[in-house]
C-alpha cells in the first residue's frame, strides 16, 4: 500500500545498558530488507548513538554537560552505524549515514541539498540511516528530538507514510499508567482535538515523555498531507504489516491533499520564533479567501522575532489558523498593527511591504 516509507527507531528499542539489542536490531533489518527487496523505499532515522557511547565508555546513565553529550555521541554513532552496515550487508544491501541539523534544513538552499541526496541514494537502490548531528547540535540547531527529524525527513522526500517504532502500543484516549479503562485509539482523524486532551491532562497519552513529540509530529505531518503511524516495534512484523496498510496501532490520517513542497518547508522545518494576533476580518480572510496578511487586521504580537523568521498566526482565543514568514520583525509589527497601508508608508519610509506575510510565504491551518 506505501512505497516509500520513513521508519524511525527510538532509543529505547534499539539500546539498553548493556548496549545495542542484537536481537531487535536483526529483526528490524530483517523487515526492511524484506520491504526493500519488495520494491519499496525505505529511510531510516535511527537513535542510539548516545546509548551506545555510553556503552562503549562504560559510563552509568546521568545529566550530562552539552560538551559531554556531544562527545559520547560521537563515541557511539560510528558504533551504531558499524552494526547496520554489517546487518544489512549480509542481503546484498548498502546503507548510507545521513546527519543532519536544523540549520540544514531550515536554510532554503541547504534543505533542497538534503532532499536531492536522500533521492539521489534511493535511486541507487540505498537505503539511508539518518540521525541527528549531535556532535555539533546546540539548542538552537537541534530537531528537539527525532520523532520531529522523521516527520521533517518524511517531508523531504515526499514519504507515503512515516512509521514511529517506539515501545507503546499507540495513543490512548487517557493515561493507561493512571487509569485502567483507558483504551487505545486506533485511527485518528482530529489530531488537534487529541493534542488539546494530552495538554489539557498534563500527561501523555501514552503514559510516556515522548507521546507529545510524536502527536506535533503528527499534527505537522497530517496538515502537509502525509500519514503517520505509531506502533509498538517489538510486536511481530510490525513494519511489514504497516508498510501493507495493516493499522498496527494508532493511525493518523492526512488531512485533505497533500501541501506543496514549499509549505511544508514553513510547516515542518521552520520554527516558530513568536506569535501574531489577528482579529475575525483577517481570521476569515485568511482561512475562507486565502489572503495575504496585512497589517490591519492585527491586534497584538507575542515574542521577539526579525525580518524572514517564522511565526505562527492566532486568533482572539489562541487557536493557531496558520503559520507563515514575515515581511516585518516583531518591534516593526507592533507599530503597525492596525494601521492601513498609507499610514505604514508614513511610518516605515523605505522599510515598506504591502503583506506582513505574503499568502507565497503562508500555510494556513484547515
Amino acid at each position: 500500500m506505501y512505497n516509500r516509507i520513513v521508519v524511525k527507531i527510538g532509543t529505547n528499542l534499539i539500546a539498553d545498558a548493556k548496549g545495542l539489542k542484537e536481537n531487535f536490531l536483526k529483526d528490524f533489518v530483517r523487515q526492511v530488507t524484506e520491504l526493500h527487496k519488495s520494491g519499496r523505499e525505505m529511510i531510516i532515522v535511527s537513535s542510539g548513538a548516545i546509548g551506545s557511547g555510553l556503552v562503549r565508555m562504560k559510563m552509568e546513565k546521568r545529566q550530562f554537560t552539552l560538551q559531554e553529550k556531544q562527545a559520547i555521541a560521537a563515541i557511539g554513532q560510528p558504533v551504531l552505524m558499524n552494526r547496520y552496515k554489517e546487518m544489512f550487508k549480509e542481503s546484498g544491501i548498502t546503507v548510507a549515514q545521513v546527519l543532519l541539523n536544523h540549520d540544514d534544513v531550515k536554510d532554503k538552499g541547504r534543505n533542497m541539498n538534503a532532499r536531492n541526496t536522500l533521492l539521489k541514494l534511493i535511486e541507487w537502490g540505498v537505503i539511508p540511516v539518518i540521525n541527528e548531528n549531535d556532535t555539533v547540535a546546540t539548542e538552537e540547531i537541534k530537531f528537539g528530538d527525532n520523532d520531529a527529524l522523521a516527520g521533517i525527513v518524511g517531508s523531504l522526500v515526499n514519504a507515503d507514510l512515516v512509521a514511529i517504532l517506539t515501545s507503546v502500543d499507540g495513543v490512548y484516549d487517557k493515561n493507561p499508567g493512571k487509569y485502567s479503562g483507558a483504551k487505545k485509539i486506533e485511527v485518528i482523524e482530529d489530531i488537534e482535538a487529541v493534542i488539546k486532551e494530552v495538554e489539557t491532562d498534563g500527561k501523555t497519552a501514552s503514559g510516556t515523555g515522548g507521546m507529545v513529540s510524536k502527536l506535533e509530529t503528527a499534527r505537522n505531518l497530517n496538515h502537509a498531507g502525509i500519514p503517520l503511524i505509531i506502533a509498538n516495534g517489538n510486536l511481530k512484523n510490525v513494519l511489514v504489516r504497516s508498510a501493507q496498510g495493516e493499522n498496527t496501532g494508532t493511525l493518523i490520517l492526512r488531512k485533505g491533499h497533500r501541501a506543496e513542497s514549499k509549505k511544508r518547508w514553513i510547516l515542518l522545518t521552520l520554527k516558530a520564533k513568536g506569535s501574531i494576533i489577528v482579529d475575525d476580518g483577517a481570521k476569515k480572510a485568511l482561512l475562507d479567501s486565502g489572503k495575504s496578511l496585512l497589517a490591519v487586521g492585527i491586534s497584538a504580537v507575542k515574542g521577539k522575532f526579525a525580518l524572514g523568521d517564522a511565526v505562527e498566526i492566532e486568533d482572539k482565543a489562541g487557536t493557531r489558523i496558520a503559520k507563515g514568514v514575515v515581511n516585518y520583525s516583531s518591534e516593526d509589527v507592533d507599530l503597525i498593527k492596525g494601521q492601513k497601508k498609507e499610514e505604514i508608508k508614513k511610518v516605515m519610509k523605505d522599510n515598506y511591504y504591502t503583506e506582513v506575510i505574503h499568502r507565497d510565504n503562508l500555510y494556513v491551518y484547515r
